[in-house]
């Protein structure tokens, strides 16, 4: 089992290390963003179009920031997949320290989870922000769980970094961080000082909601929000999309019918399960799905099941309620049947029960999690676990042929500036990706010549 779940990795290690993304939001500000913040493609020589430039002055941005540092120090776009990467090994570290699990456990049951699988090679930062909001919920739950004076100093320090990781990667963690600090610091008994020093720290947590407050008037700052019948201003709408047979139910109803898959592609169809669960959008699966209703419902089984013949176990109840206060909270956020930005939930319930497993000294689940794997790995052909797509070089010539190039920028001079419309692939138009060229590009603009 520990030869499976290494071998996979190191594939998918590799995978990571070769393909770029074809998503659109890699394209569309990700990696944009991290060239800029990492000083390789500055402003000067590739311009954002309005709303994009709004995104870049509110958006959290330390998973591009961390994927712009790495793209510098290696000279490869490719390894701006390797944040997202990086978090697998490191949680399943984190749960061999602080729950005994062995690593391997936590790497199949993990891989399982498709949408953890695709996103572990991918550009995108909800995975690592997703897992550091995991970290500080297992560090919560498992301070409750135990009858001693919990959390220790070090699992403290932990949980507020992976706390300032995740509020400053995605926005749509700060609820579930600031929920889960609030449980862990509830738990603390006896250190002053260090309840002090997390309170001090709390402001690096929610940095970038405080700069945009302060900057922008506006902590979600660019959306535009109404609170309290105050308007904040923003020059983005509120995101706000469903399958058609969806639009009018609660959030709760959404989250369980994407959880469990209802509406989505066929087991047989390649594309049931991808980066961000885009079908068009009249289809009834329309961004729904991603954590494989089957092995959804065979986690929740097995805890429900634990949860009944071990009730006399404090551990095991206080894990349980654990699972259902997370529930109860990621159903009602916005956008819950998207379940890429709240994979916090699928990995708090995966991880309790590899936890309690090992607690019982029971080996057969991590079979069952194996099997899982197995089953996914053979419905996405792989596609996912090895080199199987693009390296930038021939994304860039794919999308920008040497002929397109020529073409379009016949009569442009080195230092003119240019308009490029080609979403998302504009950024790929860069003078820095076609060298000796020495053009600027704005992208989306109306100013002339345009691409």
């Amino acid at each position: 089992m520990r030869l499976f779940a290494w071998g996979l990795l190191a594939s998918m290690l590799a995978a990571a290390l070769h393909d770029v993304s074809r998503a659109w939001d890699v394209w569309y500000y990700h990696l944009p963003f991290a060239a800029r913040i990492a000083g390789i493609v500055p402003a000067s020589e590739y311009a954002y179009d309005a709303m994009n430039q709004a995104r870049f002055d509110g958006f959290p941005l330390l998973g591009e920031a961390l994927q712009g540092l790495l793209w510098r120090v290696t000279g490869r776009p490719e390894c701006a997949n390797l944040v997202a990467f990086a978090t697998l090994p490191l949680f399943a570290w984190f749960m061999r320290r602080r729950f005994d699990v062995p690593m391997h456990v936590s790497i199949i049951a993990l891989l399982a989870v498709p949408l953890v699988q695709i996103h572990a090679t991918s550009c995108y930062v909800d995975l690592p922000a997703n897992t550091a909001a995991t970290i500080v919920v297992m560090i919560a739950i498992g301070a409750w769980a135990e009858r001693d004076d919990a959390p220790s100093d070090r699992m403290l320090v932990l949980a507020i970094a992976s706390a300032i990781v995740a509020a400053n990667m995605k926005a749509m963690m700060q609820p579930i961080v600031l929920v889960a600090l609030l449980a862990l610091g509830a738990r603390i008994r006896h250190r002053r000082r260090v309840v002090v020093i997390g309170a001090l720290l709390l402001p690096i947590v929610f940095a970038t909601p405080l700069k945009n407050l302060i900057v922008h008037h506006n902590p979600y700052y660019p959306v535009a929000l109404e609170i309290f019948g105050r308007t904040l201003p923003g020059p983005d709408d509120p995101y706000s999309s469903s399958p058609v047979w969806l639009e009018h139910a609660p959030r709760p109803i959404r989250f369980a019918c994407s959880v469990l898959e209802l509406g989505v592609r066929s087991l047989g169809d390649t594309k049931r399960w991808t980066v961000d669960q885009w079908t068009p959008p009249e289809a009834p699966g329309y961004r729904m799905g991603g954590f494989f209703g089957l092995y959804v419902i065979v986690h929740i089984i097995l805890l429900a099941w634990r949860a009944v013949r071990e009730r006399a176990d404090r551990v095991v109840r206080v894990a349980a309620l654990g699972v259902v206060l997370v529930t109860a909270m990621v159903s009602v956020l916005p956008q819950s049947h998207e379940l890429r930005y709240y994979m916090t939930w699928m990995m708090t319930l995966v991880s309790v029960n590899v936890w309690l497993a090992r607690r019982s000294k029971q080996e057969a689940p991590q079979y069952a999690y194996a099997a899982a794997l197995a089953l996914v790995l053979v419905l996405t052909r792989g596609a996912y676990a090895y080199p199987s797509g693009e390296s930038f070089r021939e994304l860039v010539h794919t999308e920008v042929s040497d002929a397109a190039l020529g073409k379009a920028l016949g009569n442009v001079h080195d230092g003119e500036r240019v308009c490029v419309e080609h979403p998302p692939w504009n950024f790929l138009w860069a003078a820095r990706f076609h060298a000796p060229r020495a053009y600027a590009v704005t992208e989306g603009c109306t100013a002339t010549p345009s691409l």
